[in-house]
């Protein structure tokens, strides 16, 4: 069975390639996101007007010796239920990438591993003999950043004692801190 360049580099992902290019140091890859229309992420209705397209820069695994730069070319798509506070939602390409990551979730596991072996600074330096983009900041961001969700929470709870009280506006994603012990 003869395997396509897709089928190696994205297995049993919906994305087409659209452009390979060798430089001295590097693999880039321009893919293109070719799945079915995604559900909105706010209230779960099947998009169907494609509001514009982007490409986004994901950080991949090394192959054949060389970091391998992944351009992905992604659809904004237009939320037509009224009652949805989102008008617009990105799509994400089921098995490589996730929202506000600049990197595939391959390479987040490998990156990962490495955190939870080495740590910061000699995870570094294996990350740098590997190919792999990432500092020590980012590998011990990655042991304590939460995973992301598909969803986020309609509720948020409060204890009855902090040590500071967070106010949060969920329409315009702003919170305040205001300073002080709450509860005594």
């Amino acid at each position: 069975m003869v395997k396509t360049i897709e089928d190696v580099l994205f297995p049993g992902i919906d994305v087409r390639l659209d452009r390979l290019a060798f430089t001295a140091d590097a693999l880039e890859v321009l893919a293109v996101a070719c799945g079915p229309a995604p559900r909105c992420p706010g209230c779960r209705a099947r998009a169907r007007r494609v509001h514009s397209s982007y490409e986004r820069g994901l950080a991949e695994r090394p192959l054949i010796g060389r970091q391998l730069k992944v351009r992905l070319r992604v659809r904004r798509f237009f939320c037509d239920r009224s009652s949805c506070k989102r008008k617009t939602f990105v799509e994400q390409v089921s098995g490589l990438s996730e929202r506000c990551r600049r990197f595939s979730i391959g390479t987040k596991q490998w990156l990962y591993a490495v955190a939870v072996e080495l740590g910061g600074r000699a995870g570094e330096r294996l990350c740098r003999q590997l190919r792999l983009s990432a500092g020590r900041s980012k590998l011990l961001g990655l042991l304590e950043a939460p995973a992301v969700q598909e969803r986020s929470p309609r509720v948020l709870g409060v204890d009855e004692f902090a040590f500071r009280k967070v106010i949060w506006s969920h329409p315009d994603g702003v919170f305040e801190v205001v300073q002080g012990v709450v509860g005594q």
